[in-house]
């Protein structure tokens, strides 16, 4: 009798409980809107990007305003490359395809005659100087992912290894923002030492991946690719960005930023290279890329 009164009385606690909740709103405060600047010219021939853009609110779900009809220009030396805005894509600026030169400092100038922020005009600029790079990648090897015992793996962690060769630059500043594509596309599904960068901590000066380098006769690679994704005669395309390490630390902050949740922390700072006439945030890079290519062929996980 006693075990059936105690029940029945945690029964009425649970109940009482239930009745009470509430659903509680918490007031997040938000910073003002600001312009922000993203965009980077490289030495591919290619058509470059800069997005301009306000910043939102913390909950916004309208999607963030862009920023139309700027005025986007760099200049290097005696030479100015203009950004034009897109037909059908507001507040996206684009080149003529031109290519960029490692060692120049790129000056970017963005005037905003009209905005929704002040009566004033919006004035920002940005100085990037193209980090310096290798001379290219010579070869790109896809090896199978290895055990403890150096067996390949056959079963789901089966993975290929991207590992390029080339000759580095005895410079260890210089951070390898690495890109994957398979058969031309943008490989996303792809784990990385740092969000995809690669610094050259210990590395530079030598050969990559040569034998004055290696431990134990293993390839270092700058990513790795599931095997299910992977076909007979499929192509792997590495694009190594040289960047700061400054750039790195705005990726970084932006990674970080993405996802995090207000009650439990608070957001990062923001680093930023953009300078202005009212506060803006962003980043303008000039980076140096080197590219190489690889065959994946299904017999690497043969012994």
């Amino acid at each position: 009798m006693a075990r059936w009164k105690l029940y029945m009385v945690c029964l009425l606690g649970l109940g009482m409980l239930a009745s009470c909740t509430e659903e509680i709103v918490m007031e997040v405060p938000q910073g003002k809107r600001i312009p922000v600047i993203e965009g980077s010219i490289t030495d591919e021939f290619k058509q470059h990007e800069v997005i301009l853009s306000y910043s939102s609110a913390l909950y916004d779900t309208m999607g963030r305003e862009m920023i139309p009809h700027a005025e986007v220009y760099v200049t290097s030396g005696d030479d100015t490359i203009w950004y034009h805005e897109q037909e059908n894509k507001p507040g996206h600026y684009l080149t003529d395809s031109v290519a960029g030169v490692k060692n120049r400092w790129y000056h970017l100038e963005v005037t905003v005659e009209e905005n929704t922020l002040y009566s004033r005009p919006l004035r920002m600029y940005v100085d990037s100087k193209m980090s310096n790079n290798a001379r290219g990648i010579d070869s790109v090897c896809l090896i199978p992912k290895r055990d403890e015992n150096n067996i390949p793996l056959v079963d789901d962690a089966a993975a290929v290894c991207v590992c390029p060769y080339f000759q580095t630059l005895a410079d260890s500043s210089i951070v390898y923002n690495v890109e994957l594509y398979l058969n031309g596309r943008l490989f996303k599904n792809r784990p990385s030492k740092l969000f995809n960068l690669f610094p050259m901590n210990g590395y530079a000066g030598y050969y990559f991946n040569g034998p004055e380098m290696l431990q134990n006769n293993i390839e270092i690679p700058v990513g790795i690719m599931n095997k299910s994704y992977l076909d007979e005669g499929d192509v792997v395309t590495v694009k190594l960005y040289s960047i700061s390490k400054d750039y790195m630390y705005f990726i970084v902050a932006q990674k970080l930023a993405i996802g995090v949740n207000p009650v439990m922390g608070a957001f990062p700072a923001m680093f930023t290279n953009v300078f202005s006439n009212c506060d803006a945030i962003g980043w303008f890079n000039a980076t140096s890329v080197i590219v190489g290519e690889g065959v994946y062929h299904e017999d690497i996980f043969q012994e």
